[in-house]
């Protein structure tokens, strides 16, 4: 791995700008290092040569003979070198490079119920808190993008629902019930959450009025620190929210609460207040930097058909207003509401609760195409309301001054119009009366824009609402802004809101910066519809009964506007938050492809080709492989084969594409595969994954049974002191307050183990010098290692330490020594290690590591989950009080710490081996540097007395081998101790942190630890207070029986690829088509073998398996064997019934 101390500064000239970079490095490492950037995803810092295989890090260099386009990852700098990385010919290059990347990638970048949200909503995260029991972020996530959760968990028609996924299995997640739950529950709390104020910016907004999009825009502005005033023409704010949904649905008292929660943050709201009657535009133009018209669409459209100004006859957003307003209406008995949208639906159950005895709707289309959600549809048919289909009013009478007559037309419906329904056609001759006491109208609204006509000259559509430039939400007039209904016409609230969270950030940016940046839509590849989908993906997914929502009976309804729908309870909204399927990629936040796609300009286009879709490989307990991602850059290849070492990986071509599988064939974690992660660390688009423990380390916070403890590895220090700027010597402090933060009720550090596993492990070492035992002793701290050593060298197993690693010390003394101090039982106690491993996941899930069937670590982080983890639960980490580790285990050395780093542990045990050999205390000569840095082998002689102690220290298990190859031919390697990492540079690199992008990352992550030992109280292992406290309370002595039971360990010879010679179709380690083959004889003809064939050539197609099942045909001596058509699975017969789980082959 390069290092830059002893690398010169050269002078080139990039971009037409002379800059100084490191010599001796490919012009993608210098131009990196510099914060220059050039797209690339086949680039790994730790490789020494980048395959070059995406082809996106194309520059020119000007050369005498003109300019030249080379690969930057693999092209060396030179002094005086002219580079251009960016430039029209460059970029549309890139840019049809990504394309056919991007070509056959079948997935999902956001999650489907995301990307139809209006206000896009972070509905999976949401869920994903409920679900944990984390009430209040979710309401954090869901206010992001939505001030009125309360609100549109009761009135959102929820769009989500209809894209979501597990419509395929059984029905859609009530997301919106989940919502309303998670929001009820913040306002039923003593202080409902509020989101923290920038400091003041001094600019003032004006918003005209205060409905859902007038109010999220104020939210929104006075989040970012701007001075906002509203203005509400009606008596009280809230704009169609109050007055044009009625009380049943949306209980004032309700709304006004989530409105109070918008003063809280400083708006002021002006009701009574008209524009063009109290205020003006051209005045708030003047007095006010910014101003945004919210005005909804409150005009009703008339019915125009005669009678319709008759007494008795209603507009329905004037009779929902008017009942909102206690005004005394006298409706009578019979009340007919002409329409079919949410409006007609919502006048025509008020009209029940008013005391009508009968209502009827009329509309002119079929039930089918109405407008309205069908659910508001079924509540109204349930509450006794009667419809009336194809049927059109054409005009009103009055009889006997009281009645009215409503004379209709039948219909019958046509060709499709612009709304992509069917044109009600008129039958002539079919008309027929209804008689009525009220009639309501309610086809529709519009905006009223007649206060312009003596102001500013805000231009208009052709549809008479307001004109704005999509892009910036602004008018024609420059600071004046707009958006909702007055816009778009009549929408939802969601949509509304939407509306008002962009024109927040448009205003914003206008007044901050001067302009309005038209930002790029992030790329967002999509799977497809409901219908595009391989419907075997679905059918074996357990099928769970959808919530209901309670209300109360129809009887409590009657003569009253009593809220109907009731709420979730708790656990059932938990549960119900648990049926989501997490359709969006994981890595939709961090994708490198996905950055360089939206970076590029490039938009989801549905391919002209059909995408193949192969099953996710799930053959490993904890690394997942999605080839329907896999760009095919190879970087997981490297990464196992040049930087890990096993070399497990390769690519073969299958169904016409180059995928990623095992070299021996064999499913993953039966090969050499030391579950170290580091192939998926290296993926640039989210192909290969790890399972997270996140979501079962936040339910253990959220259950009050459980005591919660984590534990911090020594290396995570060096990346949190990165990601968050904290000062090493503060880091640790911080991560102490940081996990308290997030939950965690007891604190210790991990580098508390490393202390004691010193002690062991440098006693047993001690022991085996004095006993001469087997030798030389090769360290047991990584369990990378360890594997590789069952799997792959299994003979040298004696030689390997007995000691666990210290996370799982850690464990099995927290689960004895800490669980008996503090009087709970092991049940109770949940332990979580952070660390920078995807090997300890491995580890920790091992048998012999769960006694009586409790694990020691019940869950593990690594240091990337627990960063996640800090965003999903929105912890300001401004806020965090830095605080000291929990007793017993607080006091740590510095010898601990450095077990991060590749050396580390061969330090510590010097420092206390030395110690131990001559009797006397070690004070000077602390540090063995020799044993430090990134070589893939160092070695170090200690001169002990009249004796010599020689150190080894490996990282990378490529660079082991031939030390293990010389002990197994008998030869002496001339070493006594041996520490192995299996990440080169050890933990530091480990692919529980993100891979470094620049050259010196990998040094600054090892000088924070060094720099923690050299300002430690102590600095040896064997001087920790804590320690020496653990040993006279409860082991006994290093190496005690206790501590061999507790803290010691054996090791399995396990198969691995010494296993592949029984492998002969070794491509089906990426995937396995199965094949059917089926006897075409005359005899197999005769009992149906033709049809049969088309039969399961049709399902397979039906179920959309083509890529990974084949049927074919055979002719087979017509005496075969068998009654029945003969039928192979991958050559063995099978009888025709097994036919029926076809769509379970694939896990067969």
């Amino acid at each position: 791995m390069k290092t830059l101390s002893s690398q010169n500064r050269i002078k080139v000239t990039v971009n037409g700008r002379e800059i100084e970079v490191y010599d001796n490095l490919t012009i993608l490492q210098a131009l990196l290092q510099e914060d220059i950037h050039i797209p690339h995803l086949c680039y790994d810092i730790r490789l020494e040569r980048s395959n070059g295989n995406c082809g996106l890090c194309v520059v020119s260099i000007l050369g005498p003979n003109g300019e030249k386009e080379v690969k930057a990852c693999q092209t060396p700098i030179k002094e005086g070198m002219v580079i251009c990385t960016n430039s029209p010919k460059l970029e549309n290059y890139r840019k049809v490079r990504l394309e056919q990347l991007l070509s056959d990638h079948n997935a999902d970048c956001v999650a489907p119920c995301v990307m139809t949200c209006p206000a896009n909503v972070d509905i999976q995260t949401y869920l994903r808190h409920v679900g944990n029991g984390n009430f209040e972020s979710a309401v954090r996530t869901i206010k992001e993008r939505n001030p009125f959760p309360v609100v549109c968990g009761r009135v959102c028609p929820h769009p989500c629902e209809s894209a979501c996924r597990r419509n395929l299995v059984d029905s859609a997640v009530a997301i919106n019930y989940v919502k309303r739950f998670a929001a009820d529950w913040d306002m039923s709390q003593p202080q409902p959450w509020l989101p923290k104020k920038n400091p003041s910016t001094g600019k003032k907004i004006a918003i005209v009025g205060a409905g859902p999009s007038g109010l999220s825009a104020a939210y929104y502005s006075a989040i970012k620190g701007h001075d906002v005033t509203v203005f509400e023409r009606q008596p009280k704010a809230g704009g169609m929210m109050r007055y044009g949904i009625p009380e049943y649905r949306l209980p004032k008292a309700t709304l006004d609460k989530e409105i109070d929660l918008i003063k809280n943050l400083g708006v002021k709201i002006m009701t009574g207040k008209a524009l063009g009657t109290h205020i003006r535009l051209e005045d708030l133009s003047k007095d006010f930097d910014a101003v945004y018209l919210a005005i909804g669409s409150w005009t009703p459209t008339p019915l125009h058909i005669e009678g319709e100004n008759l007494e008795g006859v209603w507009l329905g957003i004037r009779f929902l207003e008017q009942v909102t307003n206690n005004a005394e209406i006298n409706l009578g008995d019979t009340v007919v509401v002409i329409g079919g949208g949410n409006t007609a639906i919502d006048c025509a159950r008020t009209a029940l609760r008013k005391g009508a005895k009968s209502v009827k709707l009329v509309y002119r289309r079929t039930r089918d195409e109405m407008p309205a959600e069908p659910y508001e549809v079924e509540e109204a048919l349930h509450e006794g309301v009667e419809m009336l289909f194809l049927m059109a009013p054409t005009k009103i009478t009055s009889v006997d001054g009281r009645k009215k007559k409503l004379t209709c037309i039948k219909m019958t419906l046509g060709e499709p119009d612009r709304s992509g329904r069917r044109r009600p056609v008129p039958i002539e001759g079919s008309e027929f009366d209804i008689e009525a006491d009220t009639i309501i109208g309610a086809i529709g609204q519009s905006t009223n824009t007649q206060f312009l006509y003596n102001d500013l000259p805000v231009k208009l559509n052709k549809w008479g609402d307001i004109e704005i430039n999509g892009k910036t939400m602004q008018t024609s007039e420059y600071n004046i802004f707009a958006g909702g209904d007055c816009v778009t016409g009549p929408a939802t609230v969601i949509q509304a809101v939407a509306a008002g969270r962009r024109a927040a950030d448009a205003m914003d940016s206008f007044l901050m910066k001067g302009y309005i940046k038209e930002e790029n839509v992030d790329y967002s590849c999509n799977r497809g519809s409901l219908e595009d989908l391989p419907k075997w993906e679905f059918r074996e997914i357990p099928k769970i009964p959808r919530a209901q929502m309670p209300s109360i009976s129809l009887e409590e309804r009657k003569n009253n506007f009593k809220e109907v729908e009731l709420g979730l309870a708790e656990e059932i909204a938990r549960q119900e938050a648990r049926r989501c399927l997490k359709c969006g990629c994981r890595e939709r936040y961090s994708c490198d492809l996905r950055k360089e796609a939206t970076n590029h300009g490039i938009e989801f286009e549905t391919p002209i080709h059909e995408r193949p879709y192969i099953p996710i490989v799930n053959d490993h307990p904890f690394i997942i492989r999605d080839h329907n991602k896999c760009i095919s850059c190879g970087r997981c290849i490297a990464a196992c084969n040049e930087i890990e070492g096993p070399g497990v990986l390769a690519f073969y071509m299958k169904e016409g594409r180059q995928l990623v599988g095992t070299k021996s064939g064999l499913p993953l974690q039966e090969t050499d595969c030391v579950s170290c992660g580091q192939c998926v660390t290296a993926c640039p688009c989210g192909a290969l994954d790890y399972r997270r423990d996140k979501g079962k380390v936040l339910r253990a916070i959220h259950d009050n049974k459980k005591t919660v403890i984590g534990f911090v590895a020594p290396a995570v220090r060096s990346l949190i002191s990165k990601t968050y700027n904290i000062p090493f010597e503060e880091t640790s402090a911080f991560m102490a307050g940081l996990l308290k933060k997030l939950g965690f009720d007891k604190v210790f550090d991990f580098t508390f183990a490393a202390d004691l596993t010193i002690m062991e492990e440098t006693t047993e070492f001690l022991t085996r010098v004095s006993n001469k035992g087997v030798m030389p002793q090769f360290t047991s701290c990584c369990p990378g290692w360890v594997n590789f050593v069952e799997r792959r060298y299994p003979e040298i197993i004696p030689h390997l330490s007995t000691c666990k690693s210290p996370q799982m010390m850690m464990g099995a003394t927290v689960k004895n020594h800490y669980a008996k101090l503090s009087g709970l039982n092991k049940d109770d106690l949940f332990v979580v290690s952070i660390v920078p491993c995807i090997a300890k996941k491995y580890e920790a899930a091992r048998p012999e590591f769960a006694p009586e069937g409790i694990r020691d670590v019940d869950a593990v982080l690594t240091t990337t989950e627990m960063i996640e983890m800090v965003k999903l639960e929105n912890i300001d980490v401004s806020q965090v009080e830095p605080q000291e580790f929990d007793e017993p285990y607080r006091q740590v050395s510095g010898a601990g710490i450095l077990f991060g780093a590749s050396g580390g542990v061969a330090e510590a045990a010097l420092r206390m081996a030395v110690e131990k050999l001559t009797g006397k205390v070690l004070t000077d000569h602390l540090d063995f540097e020799e044993i430090r840095g990134f070589e893939g082998v160092k070695e170090a002689t200690v001169d002990v007395d009249n004796s010599k102690v020689r150190v080894a220290v490996v990282s990378g298990l490529h660079n082991v081998e031939p030390i293990i190859e010389k002990i197994l031919q008998g030869v002496d390697v001339g070493y006594d101790l041996i520490e192995v990492m299996a990440c080169p540079g050890g933990c530091i690199c480990g692919a529980g942190h993100p891979v470094p992008e620049k050259i010196d990352e990998m040094e600054r992550r090892q000088q924070i630890l060094v720099n923690i030992d050299k300002v430690s109280k102590y600095r040896k292992s064997q001087e920790n207070p804590d320690i020496l406290r653990l040993y006279e309370d409860f082991y006994g002595e290093p190496n005690s029986h206790l501590a061999h039971e507790l803290l010691h360990t054996h090791y399995t010879p396990k198969q691995g690829d010494n296993a592949c010679n029984t492998v002969r179709k070794k491509d089906n380690s990426t995937f396995t088509v199965q094949e059917f083959t089926i006897c075409m004889c005359e005899s197999c003809l005769a009992k149906g073998a033709q049809e049969l064939y088309q039969n399961l050539t049709d399902t397979i197609k039906y179920y959309k398996m083509d890529p990974f099942a084949q049927v074919k045909t055979i002719r087979l001596k017509e005496n075969h064997n068998g009654k029945g058509v003969y039928i192979a699975l991958n050559g063995k017969r099978i009888d025709e019934p097994m036919l029926s789980t076809i769509y379970k082959v694939q896990e067969k």
